[in-house]
């Protein structure tokens, strides 16, 4: 007991080791994977989500965003500001800054400034239906390519709502039913999705579909270790789960 209680603690110190990248609100409330921000208005005041791109390690990294889907909308009279750019509309893939530019970089243990980093809405669309945009912040290392742990998180306009709120991935479209595998991922899932299983380093091990319902993953030829499992459903809404192989 001892020994897997040492081996626990020593894998979760290697996770928060390569957890490289966070996100809060400017007044510094974490934002965490998955989280939907609902506002049923597009008033500025209210309706603006503003963030701070966060380094918790010892090393620069260089951070990206991208647009991963937008559902009931185009992308016009979306407002997306980062660095010193603000652009009033957004399109589904896009990437900011562009690839062609250089990253938003970040100095170790250190994050971006309160201003100039917020999203928002200004798009009524027909009044009634909710316009979702899903968006991914990532690191990418030297060569431009994604590494690391991302985060996505959802900004919805509904103005059926009857409130501005926040909520968790918790019920969300799939969920694993525990994060301490043995040889199998046990998954639970009202939707289609498509999922991969990444390692600590960013390396794809598996990658496949599933059809909702209860479902599992067989990871028995996989070492013990950390591993991050992201799902994805037709939509293009994405969670991650951070799992512990004994």
């Amino acid at each position: 007991m001892k020994k897997l209680t040492f081996i626990l603690l020593c894998l979760l110190s290697s996770t928060l080791s390569n957890a490289q990248l966070s996100l809060t609100k400017d007044d510094n409330t974490p934002i965490t994977n998955g989280q939907i921000f609902t506002f049923n208005t597009t008033d500025e005041s209210v309706a603006t989500l503003k963030y701070k791109i966060k380094n918790i390690s010892t090393s620069a990294i260089n951070v990206r965003i991208k647009i991963m889907s937008i559902q009931n909308g185009t992308g016009s009279g979306f407002q997306f500001c980062y660095l010193t750019t603000c652009i009033p509309s957004v399109s589904v893939n896009a990437v900011y800054p562009s690839n062609s530019n250089a990253a938003i970089p970040i100095a170790a243990n250190s994050e971006t400034p309160a201003l100039g980093y917020n999203m928002w809405n200004t798009n009524i669309g027909n009044g009634t239906t909710p316009i979702s945009y899903v968006i991914k912040f990532y690191q990418v290392d030297g060569s431009n390519q994604e590494t690391g742990i991302p985060i996505t998180i959802t900004y919805k306009y509904d103005p059926t709502a009857l409130a501005v709120n926040e909520t968790s991935d918790k019920f969300s479209f799939a969920n694993v039913t525990s994060t301490l595998i043995i040889d199998n991922i046990n998954i639970v899932t009202s939707e289609n999705i498509a999922y991969k299983l990444y390692s600590m380093d960013g390396s794809v091990l598996l990658n496949g579909t599933m059809n909702k319902g209860k479902k599992s993953i067989d990871i028995s030829s996989q070492n013990s270790g950390v591993y991050i499992l992201t799902m994805k459903n037709s939509q293009g809404e994405m969670k991650s789960e951070k799992l512990i192989k004994k």
